[in-house]
């Protein structure tokens, strides 16, 4: 499966520098000039200025679109506008969703309908070319087809002029459109990330993360924007492939003890899988002097290695438990689908844990809980619930 990384921590994101990196990556300049020119006739008359720049030694593409139409329009006459252009379906429906998220972010700010509102910046003539630019781009890409990951989100500080007023940076539209999105304050006096890149980002990208997945880069994109900043201006887009191997953080919880019944254990074992541990397991050991005892290993992610801990020793009553962070582990990736499973007069629908090499399935199994229940409704073996799972799950895997 493909997949997008947008990396706007280092100095933002701005609408015609995502599209600048998204075309360094691999879009076609000439096509993304022509349907930024098309799309801006409703609006206004637009010139448009595409070429390659060197940033601090990195070469980068720079996008410079500008126009003399500054009255802005409501928002209702960007989408009708927008509407009435003849662009791929997905291209026109991520368009109007970028508008729709400044449209209401606007909105709530100014307590206005949208229907009353009236964008000045996003309006103009420059900003919808922007858009349609952008979203042209990775539709050529197959961003719309593929995951897009988006990277932790960098700020300015300071103000910004607008309309002979002085609003704090980052914008209050940028905020607004950024809420739930991780986002890193840079000590730099300057819009870093602009209401419409952040729009465009939150409309493109399926979820964010702080570090960059695991994948296969094919090719690699940098955009820059006009700014003169004390840092490189550039954004960074990587495309690729998913990796089969998935680096996954973790860490590690131990513990020896003695004296403690067999059923304990299970049962805390049960307790830590049903309370977000990845696996657990107990080992007979032999302690000092002789005494028979068990070692408790448990897998967790990192932010649940302290409140599981406490569960651990709360259950086995042992004195300490060793953690070790950060240990890391790859997994193939997996996935689950649902089966139809006809038993005991009675229709099931069962979860099967799918694991995939490429494209090819090289191993599935039922999941236990569901096999289970399904066991203890229809008082069939467990055994015999998991094979017949497994055999409708084969058949219909693809």
């Amino acid at each position: 499966m493909g997949i997008t990384f947008i990396d706007p921590s280092f100095s933002g994101v701005s609408g015609d520098m995502l599209t600048a990196a998204l075309i360094d990556a691999g879009a076609s300049a000439d096509k993304v000039r022509r349907m930024m020119l098309y799309a801006s006739r409703p609006f206004g008359k637009v010139a448009i200025k595409i070429g390659k720049i060197k940033v601090n030694e990195i070469m980068a593409t720079r996008l410079e679109c500008k126009t003399e139409d500054s009255s802005g329009r409501t928002y209702s006459e960007i989408v009708n506008g927008l509407k009435e252009l003849r662009l791929q379906p997905e291209v026109k429906g991520a368009a109007l969703n970028v508008v729709w998220i400044l449209g209401k972010a606007e909105a709530k700010l100014h307590g206005k309908s949208l229907e009353r509102l009236r964008l000045h910046d996003v309006g103009a003539a420059d900003a919808i070319a922007d858009i349609v630019g952008c979203c042209t781009a990775a539709y050529q890409l197959g961003l719309f087809k593929n995951e897009v990951v988006g990277g932790e989100v960098a700020v300015g500080k300071g103000s910004v002029g607008f309309f002979h007023r002085r609003l704090p940076l980052p914008a209050p539209a940028t905020v607004e459109i950024l809420r739930g999105v991780p986002v890193v304050g840079r000590p730099i006096e300057a819009e870093l990330t602009t209401p419409t890149g952040a729009a465009l980002l939150v409309t493109l990208v399926d979820r964010f993360s702080r570090a960059l997945p695991s994948m296969d880069i094919k090719s690699v994109g940098y955009g820059t924007g006009t700014h003169r900043l004390p840092i490189p201006n550039l954004l960074r887009v990587c495309l690729g492939e998913e990796s089969e191997l998935q680096l996954e953080k973790i860490s590690v919880l131990e513990t020896n003890v003695d004296n403690v019944p067999g059923q304990v254990i299970g049962y805390t074992i049960e307790k830590l899988l049903a309370e977000g541990a990845l696996d657990a397991s107990a080992v007979p050991i032999v302690m000092k002097k002789g005494r028979p005892g068990f070692l408790i290993k448990v897998l967790v992610k990192t932010k649940d290695s302290e409140r599981l801990s406490r569960l651990l020793a709360l259950e086995t009553g042992t004195l300490g438990v060793r953690v070790m962070p950060s240990i890391h582990r790859h997994i193939l990736k997996r996935e689950l689908m649902r089966v139809d499973l006809k038993l005991a007069g009675c229709r099931f629908s069962p979860r099967v844990k799918i694991v995939r090499v490429g494209k090819k399935v090289i191993g599935w199994s039922a999941e236990y809980e569901d096999a289970k229940s399904i066991a203890k409704r229809t008082g069939k073996t467990l055994r015999e619930v998991i094979r017949l799972i497994e055999d409708s799950a084969q058949k219909g895997i693809k």
